[in-house]
């Protein structure tokens, strides 16, 4: 099981330093800043081609009329079924440590961390939401639109009966 700390680490200075409008004319720039590529574009999102070093180097951009609401990428292999949970836990929970500590040293202490089961590590900056979430397979790494996560983190309305 692999993680791309390096390579995580370097999407998450760029994303933390580009001039996000989260206009949709957005990704084309970002990709060719990171060495991506953009293999497909429609109106809900993007698949794009990451070249990181794991095995599914893969990135699935999310956005609705012509906005991006998010990219999320493959920091670490993902794990098959094969593969007991015993074995891939403790190198994901390792993983997850280390893209902590790199992204910490880079973009300081995460704003907000949820535990087990599944970990979770945000960052907000002034353009970009970084996430850093732990699944029982893969690692991703999440490029937010602030104003969409802001409207993600609004309460659900409570209804009279």
């Amino acid at each position: 099981m692999h993680v791309d700390i390096e390579g995580a680490t370097r999407i998450a200075r760029l994303a933390a330093e580009f001039d996000w409008t989260w206009a949709v004319d957005d990704l084309e720039p970002f990709c060719a800043q990171a060495g991506w590529e953009v293999v497909e574009l429609d109106q809900t999102g993007a698949s794009i081609r990451t070249g990181l070093r794991v095995g599914q180097p893969e990135s699935i951009m999310f956005g609705r009329n012509r906005s991006m609401r998010y990219i999320s990428i493959f920091v670490s292999d993902v794990a098959d079924d094969a593969t007991p949970m015993t074995v891939v836990r403790p190198l994901l929970v390792e993983g997850f440590t280390n893209l902590d500590v790199a992204f910490t040293a880079l973009l300081g202490t995460a704003t907000s961390a949820k535990p087990e089961p599944k970990a979770a590590l945000r960052w907000d900056l002034p353009k970009a939401v970084i996430t850093l979430n732990r699944g029982v397979s893969a690692i991703h790494l999440r490029l937010k639109s602030p104003e969409y996560q802001a409207w993600m983190d609004e309460p659900e309305p409570e209804y009279e009966d």
